[in-house]
């Protein structure tokens, strides 16, 4: 038997499938604050989540918080230093379209965007 890997996407669907109550008492391990709108995790691969709950508990929307990446530990200042460059140039959307494809990110990254999309349409 396979341990299933925690990360954001798992506690994701895992709101949207329950209470804000209920997803409280399953996950008070790993949750670092709560209030009567939100709860905030880590994930096991060290990324902070923020899940916003509706006024009867239901799922709202989620926020992955900035943290600083493996990679960006491994090469510090060089991710600050694209980020800085871009904003130089004033970077479009176009532009970084063709920056993505061409690092070959573009497939993960829709992937990621679906797995963020609240696509239930609950009012």
């Amino acid at each position: 038997m396979t341990k299933l890997f925690r990360d954001v996407d798992y506690y994701v669907v895992q709101a949207r499938n329950s209470t804000q109550r209920q997803f409280e008492l399953d996950f008070v391990d790993v949750i670092t604050e709560y209030d009567t709108h939100s709860t905030e995790l880590v994930t096991e691969d060290g990324q902070m989540i923020e899940i916003y709950w509706r006024i009867l508990g239901d799922y709202d929307c989620h926020f992955i918080k900035e943290t600083e990446t493996t990679l960006m530990k491994g090469y510090p200042g060089m991710v600050e230093e694209i980020v800085s460059m871009l904003r130089h140039i004033e970077v479009d959307v176009e532009t970084l379209q063709y920056i993505i494809t061409k690092v070959g990110m573009s497939d993960q990254l829709f992937t990621h965007l679906l797995s963020t999309v609240d696509l239930s349409n609950k009012s």
